[in-house]
C-alpha cells in the first residue's frame, strides 16, 4: 500500500504541475458555478415559495433538468482529456521501459495512477458539495441526504470513466486517441443495453452492463445494491484490463493466454452482474423524505399479504394500435422497470411478456390491407418493426393460453398466483401503469374491497348502458382507467324490494324516472336511518320524482334548470355551468384536489329548505363571475336568445349545485352527497373537459374516498414536500452569484498561477 500511495501522491503531483488538470478544473467550476447561480437567481425572481426547492435545484423541477443531471450529461466530456496521457505519455516518453525494469508491480502502477485520478474525482466532487452547503444554509428544510446520494453517484459514475479512460490510455501512445478512444468505449458503454435483447440470458447481462441510467438512480435519491456494485464491479473490471494488457507486454505473453484472462474478467463480470440484479439479493435505501422512490404504506400492506409469488404477464397484439408503445423487444425491460417497486417488497413476482398476432379491435393496418391474411399482417408488420416473426404465436395459440376475447384482443396484463387466482391490469390509452392501479388489482385478489350499490327499477341510469345518458363508463367499464371499479370498488345493482345488502358501503341513486311505491321507500328509509352513506344524482327535468324524497329525508330541494352567460369560458352553452370546487369540500372529497372546477349541462341548483338534522357543506357553487339563474321559458339554448325574467318567478343568485350531508347515527358519521345533474357522470360526459379544466370524475371518485371512509379510490398520495422556503435576499442572491461565478474560479486560478510559477522557480 506504501508503494501505491507513492505512486498515486507522484501521479497526482504531475497532474497539477501540468496545465491541463488545472485547466479542466477551472472549466468545471465555471461551468457548474454559473448553472448554479441562475437556479438561485430564478428563486430570487420567483415571489413566493418554491415547491420541492432541493429536487429543483439538484434534480429536476420546472426549470428543466437540475444540476446533478446537468453535471452527469457533460461529465463524460472532462475525463477523456484528463486520462488521455495517464499510460500512453509513459509510451511515448519511453519512460515505461524504467518501470517495466523497477522492482514495482504493474498493479502497483496502475493502481497508483487510479487512485490519483480517484483524488482529483473528489476535488470535482467538493466543488459540488460546496453547492450543496450553500443550498443547505438557505433552503428550509433542505433534503440533505437526498442530495448527497446524488453526489454519490456522480463521483461512482467519474471513477469509472476513468477507469475506462486509463485502460483505453494503455492501449496507445498517442495522447489524442486514447482520448478519442476513451469517448468510444464510454459511448459502447451507453449502448450496449441495447444489444442482444432479443435473447434473453444477453438481455439480462447487457442491460446490466449498460451505464445508462445507473448514475440517475442516485440522482433520485434511491442507493441500490445493484448500482452499489455495477460501478466498483465495472472500474475493477478496466483497472484488471489494463493490468493484463501491461503484463503482456511486458513480459511477452501468448496472444492466446491474453485473451483467456481477458474473457476471464469478463465471465466474472457476467457472474456478478448476473447474481447482483436477482430482485432477492437486492437491497434498497431510500433517501428522500417522502419516499419518493419506495411504494406507499397504503401497497406495502397490500404486497404483504399477498402470499407465494406470482406471474405478470403482458400480451401484446402486434396487429394493434398500441404495439408501437410496447415493442418487441424494448418493452420487456420496460415491463421490469413498471413493476420494480412491487419485485422489492416481493422478489418472488415473475414477468413475462407474450407477443402474438390476432384481429383487434382497433387494428393497426388500415382497410387497404384487408384482403390480406391475418399471417401475412403480421409478416409484414415484422418487417416494418423490424421484429423476428419466430417470436410471435398465433391467436389459435394465446386462445389455448388465456381468454382474451373479451379485451378485444389488445394490449392486456394478467396477474396469475401460484395458488391459480387470476385479476387483469387493464390499461386503455398507455402502457404505463401507476402504483394505484396495479395495488388495486392486487387488493383485489387478497382483501375484501368495499361495495358500492346503483339503485335500479325507477328508470334510473344503468351501470351496463352504453346510451350516452347511461354510466357504463363511470361505473362498471373495466376498460375505463377512471371507472370506480378500477378504482378499486366491487360494483352491483340493487333493486328496493327487499332490503339493501349489509356489505352495500355505498348506495347511488342516479335520475329515478318515477316516485317510489311504499314498499320501495319502506327499504330506502331503513337504508338512511341506518346512519349508512348514500349518493343522490338528481337531474332538473325529473325533479319532481325525486324532490319529495330529497325534502322528507333531507329537507332538500332540486330547483328549476339553471343557466348562466359563462364569461370564464366563452364556448360554453348557457345551460352548461362550469361551477366551482370549494375548498372544504376538497378536503374531504380528497380527488376534488385536483380541479377547481366540474362542469354541468342542464343542472339544478340544490337548495337546503328544512332542517333535518344535518351539518351541510357546499361542494360546487356556481361561478361569481356572471348571476346564474332558474330558467322557466326556454326549451331551444342553442338558438333562443335566454333572458333573465323575474316577472314569471326566475330567480338569479348564487346556487349550489353539489352539497354533502353529515350526521352522527349511532356513534358513527353518516355521510350523504346530493348533486343536482346526473348528466354530469354519463358516458357522454365522464372524462370529458369542456373547458380543459373541468374532470368530472373527480366529483365521483372524490365522493366515493370520502364514503368509504379512504378505503377506495387507494390513497398513494404522499406527504406534502416541506423544502418550499428558500431565504434569499437580493445582497444575499448576489452574494452566492459572485462566490460560485467569480471568487471560487478566481481562487482556483490563483493557486495555479502560484503552483506553475513555483515550479518555474525550481
Amino acid at each position: 500500500m506504501k508503494v501505491i500511495y507513492k505512486i498515486a501522491k507522484a501521479e497526482l503531483q504531475m497532474l497539477f504541475y501540468s496545465p491541463i488538470a488545472w485547466l479542466l478544473l477551472l472549466c468545471f467550476i465555471v461551468q457548474t458555478g454559473i448553472t448554479f447561480a441562475k437556479f438561485y437567481e430564478i428563486f430570487y425572481s420567483i415571489e413566493g415559495d418554491v415547491y420541492m426547492a432541493s429536487s429543483t435545484l439538484f434534480v429536476s423541477g420546472n426549470y428543466g433538468s437540475g444540476l446533478w443531471y446537468l453535471v452527469q450529461s457533460f461529465l463524460y466530456l472532462y475525463i477523456p482529456l484528463l486520462t488521455m496521457g495517464i499510460v500512453s505519455k509513459e509510451y511515448s516518453s519511453g519512460s515505461v521501459k524504467l518501470l517495466y525494469a523497477s522492482p514495482i508491480s504493474t498493479a502497483q502502477i496502475i493502481l497508483g495512477k487510479f487512485f490519483a485520478l480517484v483524488t482529483y474525482a473528489i476535488l470535482m466532487m467538493l466543488v459540488l458539495f460546496v453547492y450543496v452547503v450553500i443550498a443547505w444554509c438557505t433552503i428550509e428544510h433542505f433534503e440533505l441526504a437526498w442530495a448527497l446520494t446524488g453526489l454519490l453517484g456522480l463521483f461512482l459514475l467519474a471513477c469509472t470513466y476513468m477507469a475506462v479512460g486509463i485502460f483505453v490510455s494503455s492501449l496507445t501512445s498517442y495522447q489524442v486517441i486514447a482520448a478519442v478512444g476513451t469517448f468510444v468505449v464510454l459511448m459502447l458503454l451507453s449502448w450496449v443495453g441495447g444489444w442482444g435483447q432479443q435473447y434473453d440470458v444477453v438481455r439480462e447481462i447487457t442491460y446490466w452492463l449498460s451505464i445508462n441510467g445507473r448514475a440517475s438512480t442516485f440522482i433520485q435519491g434511491m442507493i441500490c445494491t445493484e448500482d452499489l456494485i455495477y460501478f466498483p464491479t465495472i472500474s475493477a473490471m478496466f483497472i484488471v484490463l489494463t493490468i493484463i494488457r501491461l503484463n503482456a507486454v511486458r513480459q511477452k505473453q501468448r496472444f492466446t493466454l491474453v485473451v483467456g484472462k481477458y474473457l476471464s474478467v469478463v465471465v466474472v463480470v457476467c457472474a456478478v452482474a448476473y447474481l447482483s440484479s436477482r430482485p432477492a439479493l437486492m437491497a434498497y435505501a431510500d433517501t428522500t423524505h417522502n419516499k419518493e422512490n419506495t411504494l406507499t404504506p397504503v401497497s406495502q400492506e397490500i404486497v404483504d399479504k399477498v402470499d407465494g409469488g406470482m406471474t405478470v404477464t403482458a400480451y401484446v397484439n402486434l396487429l394493434d394500435q398500441s404495439y408501437w408503445s410496447c415493442r418487441y423487444p424494448g418493452f420487456i425491460l420496460e415491463h421490469r422497470n413498471y413493476f420494480r417497486y412491487y419485485t422489492r417488497f416481493n422478489p418472488r413476482i415473475k414477468l413475462k411478456v407474450v407477443y402474438y398476432y390476432a384481429e383487434p379491435d382497433k387494428p393497426y393496418f388500415g382497410p387497404e390491407y384487408a384482403h390480406l391474411s391475418l399471417w401475412e399482417q403480421a409478416r409484414k408488420a415484422c418487417e416494418m418493426y423490424g421484429m423476428d416473426s419466430t417470436k410471435l404465436i398465433s391467436k389459435e395459440e394465446v386462445d389455448r393460453m388465456v381468454d382474451l376475447s373479451e379485451e378485444g384482443y389488445g394490449f392486456v396484463q394478467q396477474i396469475v398466483r401460484d395458488n391459480g387466482q387470476k385479476e387483469w391490469l387493464r390499461v386503455p390509452t398507455t402502457q404505463i401503469l401507476s402504483e394505484a392501479e396495479i395495488s388495486v388489482a392486487l387488493k383485489r385478489m387478497v382483501m375484501k374491497l368495499p361495495k358500492i350499490a346503483f339503485i335500479a327499477g325507477q328508470g334510473e341510469r344503468g351501470i351496463n348502458d352504453t346510451s350516452p345518458e347511461g354510466y357504463r363508463r363511470m361505473a362498471g367499464d373495466r376498460k375505463v382507467l377512471q371507472s370506480v371499479w378500477n378504482q378499486g370498488f366491487d360494483v352491483e345493482e340493487v333493486y328496493l324490494d327487499h332490503e339493501v345488502p349489509e356489505d352495500i358501503e355505498i348506495l347511488v341513486l342516479a335520475d329515478p324516472k318515477r316516485t317510489f311505491t311504499p314498499e320501495e321507500e319502506a327499504f330506502l328509509r331503513s337504508y338512511v336511518d341506518k346512519g349508512r352513506n348514500l349518493i343522490v344524482l338528481g337531474e332538473a327535468r325529473n325533479r319532481e320524482a325525486l324532490n319529495p324524497f330529497l325534502r322528507e329525508y333531507f329537507g332538500l330541494e332540486l330547483t328549476p334548470m339553471l343557466v348562466q352567460e359563462d364569461v370564464r369560458f366563452k364556448g360554453l352553452p348557457v345551460n352548461v355551468l362550469y361551477c366551482l370546487v370549494q375548498r372544504g369540500a376538497q378536503d374531504k372529497l380528497r380527488d376534488l384536489s385536483r380541479t377547481r372546477g366540474l362542469t354541468f349541462p342542464s343542472v339544478a341548483g340544490v337548495e337546503q329548505v328544512e332542517d333535518k338534522g344535518y351539518s351541510v357543506f357546499p361542494v360546487a357553487l356556481t361561478d361569481t363571475l356572471s348571476p346564474a339563474w332558474t330558467e322557466l321559458e326556454t326549451t331551444d339554448f342553442l338558438d333562443d336568445t335566454v333572458k333573465f325574467n323575474p316577472a314569471i318567478g326566475e330567480v338569479s343568485k348564487r346556487f349550489a349545485t353539489a352539497l354533502g350531508l353529515t350526521r352522527k347515527v349511532g356513534g358513527k358519521e353518516q355521510r350523504i352527497v346530493v348533486v343536482g345533474d346526473a348528466d354530469a357522470l354519463s358516458n357522454n360526459e365522464f372524462m370529458t373537459s369542456r373547458t380543459g379544466r373541468s374532470q368530472n370524475e373527480t366529483l365521483i371518485l372524490g365522493s366515493c374516498y370520502w364514503l368509504s371512509e379512504g378505503k377506495a379510490p387507494l390513497d398513494v398520495s404522499r406527504p406534502m414536500a416541506t423544502d418550499n422556503k428558500v431565504h434569499l435576499t437580493g445582497t444575499s442572491e448576489k452574494v452566492i452569484r459572485g462566490c460560485v461565478s467569480w471568487a471560487i474560479p478566481l481562487l482556483v486560478l490563483g493557486m495555479a498561477v502560484y503552483v506553475w510559477v513555483r515550479r518555474r522557480g525550481r
